[in-house]
């Protein structure tokens, strides 16, 4: 299994799960259009948390003293981005926005920790060779 898999895998899995079980509630509790609203903020964690850890893993895979940094810039942009569409959308008709804000708040939690689970159990092999000459 590729690295970009596997990351986009483990945080994908807990997203998806609670994406829909805050859809499949908030469907029942509060009406169709907090059902289809939950369903848009589930999706769109998924579209963006899944971007971003392809391009974490692409970097990790090409250059990885530069993970970190990029990780982290990748997730604080994401989040700003969520934030922003949360603000922008909050008044418009055809959105329940505490149902699309609750999803996106979901989705997010279950995707950091389903990462921070994997990051902690999958131990990458670091091995740095050395020229003998330059030795």
């Amino acid at each position: 299994m590729k690295e970009e898999t596997r990351l986009i895998s483990w945080g994908s899995i807990p997203a998806l799960i609670a994406g829909a079980i805050s859809a499949i509630s908030l469907y029942l509790t509060q009406g169709a259009l907090a059902g289809q609203s939950a369903v848009l903020g589930a999706f769109l964690v998924l579209v963006f948390f899944s971007f971003g850890q392809y391009v974490v893993g692409r970097v990790l895979a090409t250059k990885p003293e530069l993970g970190l940094a990029v990780a982290m810039l990748v997730y604080i942009t994401q989040l700003g981005v969520l934030l922003i569409l949360i603000r922008v959308l909050r008044d418009v008709n055809w959105l329940d926005a505490r149902s699309f804000g609750i999803a996106i708040i979901a989705g997010t939690l279950a995707w950091t920790i389903g990462s921070v689970f994997m990051f902690s159990k999958h131990k990458t092999t670091v091995i740095e060779t050395t020229d003998p000459k330059n030795s």
